[in-house]
């Protein structure tokens, strides 16, 4: 296709005719096919209406026919004698299907006629109506089965059927009158489109025009302004836009001075260099940084910034170095125009990661924690395999492997916790929110810690009332229940109580797990969160504690975009505090 004819389809005023002629198309089509519809059913049901009144009348001028004997009596064939009593082709049958009388003589009389109409009024004894096309006469034809009934009784069938043919003929001509008007519509609605159109793209091309020469730089023209519609307004918009531009031009003259001064300022240290590796340009931040480097003559190099290495960088580096005390990470990114593969310059980011390095470290002492937190598990159940192995007796050795048993399911909570921590903090944990009832969630959570607080002797109850759901990720919801109702039950005394309650502040669901056990220490409360705290560390892991649970759930709940409290009585119990937003528009 060339161009020309490549332009003439992009061309508003074709696409634009186009559009006009389908929708008109499609309107027509619309109407036509509604129109067509409503005239066939029109036709048909006054077709069926009559036939089912003939079908009437002759089931009560049969029933004599029918009662007689079931067709042994002396009654004669009334429709066989007479058949000019019924329009089309009329049955009539007994109950078992087989012909009684019918209009087309006495040749079928006594043979069974069992059709789709006839055997569905036969076994429903209910009205049946169908239209379908006999091949034998080229015709559509209705037929109606009425059943034929005598003080309650079934007697049999009355089945009309007559043809329908010209009902068909005559939508046939109403749809083809209807077509060839159609065609003539959408000859002169296009015709008319042809010429609407050039008379509205006539303003677009206008502007199209002035557009190109401004982005040429001339702003000398205007549009001529035809009319106070929307095209007049166009037009008066790249008026003002031509006499914009220029104070636009300015504007980013005066906006690039801003960013340099952005980047003078800004707290990461900027180098800027030549395609040579001169530099050009470097910020306050980058000659606060370079000040003890440049003092002693060092320069760039204090930054591992020589200059082979940095001319043979292609598309970006990043290292770190280390820059008297402090530690410095450095990302050097070459420039290029991006129709030109030649390089324009080289960019560096100075950014100062001490306070990053100090986070490692607080990372390290992590480390060491778990470690010890694992030691001490891992020898007691070194020091028990041992005694095992020198032990023979049976209550002994069943002891000692408790004992393993415990220390392991230990470990293992230890390491779950924290795979859940590092994975919440990585964002590698998936978080699936959706509306959580509040009231299954608390109900199953007492339900999982019954047993236990019946074996332990403790009291655990709830108090929840209807409340409008949370949204959330329900396994992550219930890791938090139950960090804080194994540690209100850890912590519990025979003869105690954990309670479980909720209630609703606002758009804030609260839920409270509430015990009556040992306490914690007024100079404990500010650490409780930390990660392995422990308010009594003997005790704490004499209980199996890893000190991760409070922090855990602080994690989790935070996830949620909620909070968690604790307040505390030594000797008097514990209450922690979880506050979940309301999911807005979700309800339990």
């Amino acid at each position: 296709m060339s161009a020309s004819r490549q332009a003439v389809w992009r061309s508003i005023r074709v696409r634009l005719v186009i559009v006009y002629t389908l929708l008109i198309l499609f309107s027509l089509q619309l109407i036509g096919a509604y129109f067509v519809r409503a005239l066939t059913d029109a036709l048909i049901h006054s077709d069926t209406q009559q036939a089912k009144n003939q079908a009437q009348v002759i089931a009560t001028i049969v029933v004599p026919e029918l009662t007689d004997s079931k067709g042994k009596g002396s009654q004669p064939p009334l429709l066989a004698a007479s058949p000019q009593l019924a329009n089309g082709v009329v049955y009539v049958l007994n109950p078992d299907g087989v012909v009684r009388d019918t209009s087309t003589g006495v040749a079928l009389i006594g043979q069974k006629r069992i059709d789709s109409v006839a055997a569905q009024t036969l076994v429903n004894h209910t009205t049946a109506v169908a239209v379908h096309y006999d091949p034998v006469s080229d015709q559509h034809v209705l037929a109606v089965a009425v059943p034929v009934e005598n003080q309650g009784h079934f007697l049999g069938v009355v089945e009309s059927v007559v043809p329908v043919q010209a009902s068909y003929v005559v939508m046939r001509k109403v749809t083809t009158i209807f077509y060839t008007g159609t065609a003539l519509a959408l000859a002169l609605a296009t015709l008319l489109g042809a010429v609407l159109t050039r008379t509205i793209a006539q303003p677009v091309v206008e502007v199209t025009r002035q557009a190109r020469k401004m982005a040429a730089g001339d702003f000398s023209q205007r549009v001529a302004v035809r009319s106070d519609d929307e095209f007049g307004e166009l037009s008066l918009a790249i008026n003002h836009l031509a006499d914009g531009l220029q104070d636009a031009l300015a504007v980013g003259a005066r906006e690039r001075e801003r960013l340099r001064a952005v980047i003078k300022y800004m707290g990461d240290g900027v180098l800027a260099f030549d395609a040579n590796g001169v530099l050009m340009f470097k910020n306050d931040a980058a000659t606060r940084l370079l000040a003890e480097a440049l003092a002693d003559g060092r320069g760039l190099s204090a930054l591992g910034l020589y200059r082979k290495d940095l001319l043979q960088i292609r598309g970006d580096r990043a290292f770190v170095q280390p820059l008297g005390e402090a530690l410095v990470h450095v990302h050097v990114t070459e420039i290029r125009k991006e129709d030109d593969q030649q390089v324009q310059g080289y960019v560096a980011l100075v950014r100062d990661v001490t306070e990053q390095e100090n986070l490692q470290g607080a990372r390290r002492d992590f480390v060491a924690n778990v470690s010890h937190e694992l030691r001490t598990p891992l020898t007691t159940i070194k020091s028990y395999v041992e005694a095992l192995a020198e032990d023979p007796d049976p209550d002994t050795r069943h002891h000692f492997l408790d004992v393993v048993a415990e220390q392991t399911e230990r470990m293992i909570r230890l390491t779950q916790d924290l795979l859940l921590l590092s994975g919440l903090e990585k964002g590698g944990r998936s978080f699936n929110p959706r509306p959580v009832s509040v009231q299954d969630w608390l109900h199953a959570a007492v339900e999982r810690f019954q047993l236990q607080a019946k074996a332990q002797g403790v009291d655990l109850s709830l108090q929840s009332a209807h409340h409008p759901a949370v949204i959330g990720d329900r396994d992550m919801l219930d890791r938090v229940l139950d960090n804080l109702l194994s540690n209100a039950l850890k912590y519990t005394a025979y003869g105690g109580s954990v309670e479980l309650r909720s209630h609703v502040e606002k758009d804030v669901v609260v839920v409270e797990v509430a015990d009556t056990g040992t306490g914690i220490p007024a100079e404990d409360m500010p650490h409780v969160f930390e990660r392995f705290y422990r308010v009594d560390k003997g005790r704490s892991r004499k209980k199996g504690g890893s000190g991760l649970g409070l922090a855990l759930a602080r994690e989790l709940t935070e996830r949620h975009g909620g909070t968690v409290t604790i307040a505390s009585q030594l000797d008097k119990g514990t209450t922690v505090t979880l506050r979940l937003p309301v999911a807005v528009g979700e309800l339990t």
